[in-house]
């Protein structure tokens, strides 16, 4: 990785600033979304910036999940599995780094978008069903570390960990399953969105040697 990179990190909140020309001030080399972000935001975003964009999706945003090719609905719907709703590809140019772990701009990034599951919707899961996720991820992680490739630099989420910066409502709790990802990982970011600050201050917080940050709105972070 290059010794200093910067990456735009953003977050639940479209940024006037930003969704603008003067999106050009900023000379990033990285742009990574948390999740709840229309999608025209992010592609204007990683068209004007011309550099890598990646995502995980929030609660909020469409689900990303191909369909079951077996799933009944498909044989009364010929051709259904070919999978080529605009929604459901996500935003054009852009990387879903959700359940997985991938390079981007010489940074080392995994993913895993949601949060508690609080309604019926998309992306909203269960702690167990986070667990799972999170499971999932660690041995694609461990995969590629077996192949002598460095450990992940950045740990990106929709919902933060629990008891980390969380909420107190059900809608806003954080995944105690994060917890045990960041000590197998040892990112040396942990980027999340879904608490909105309205107006306030969110503290940098440190979980082991993971610096734990709340990326609502946007932040730039110089790697």
């Amino acid at each position: 990785m290059a010794a200093m990179t910067r990456v735009l990190a953003i977050a639940d909140e479209v940024d006037p600033r930003l969704y603008s020309r003067n999106v050009l001030r900023h000379e990033v080399d990285l742009v990574l979304a948390c999740g709840d972000l229309p999608f025209d935001y992010l592609e204007f975003l990683v068209t004007m910036l011309n550099v890598p964009l990646g995502f995980v999706p929030g609660n909020h945003d469409p689900d990303l999940h191909p369909p079951d090719a077996m799933d009944s609905a498909d044989f009364t719907k010929p051709f259904a599995w070919h999978w080529d709703d605009r929604a459901n590809k996500g935003p054009q140019g852009c990387v879903n780094l959700d359940g997985w772990v991938k390079e981007l701009a010489g940074v080392r990034i995994a993913g895993l978008g949601g949060s508690i599951r609080y309604s019926p919707g998309p992306n909203q899961y269960s702690e167990t069903q986070m667990r799972s996720r999170a499971w999932k991820l660690r041995v694609r992680d461990l995969r590629r570390r077996l192949k002598d490739r460095p450990p992940v630099d950045i740990l990106i989420t929709h919902a933060p960990p629990r008891g980390v910066g969380d909420g107190d409502d059900r809608a806003h709790r954080g995944f105690q399953s994060f917890h045990a990802l960041i000590a197998r990982m040892g990112p040396r970011f942990f980027l999340h969105g879904h608490v909105h600050p309205y107006g306030e201050r969110m503290p940098e917080r440190q979980v082991g040697q993971t610096r734990v940050m709340n990326v609502v709105g946007h932040k730039v972070i110089e790697l």
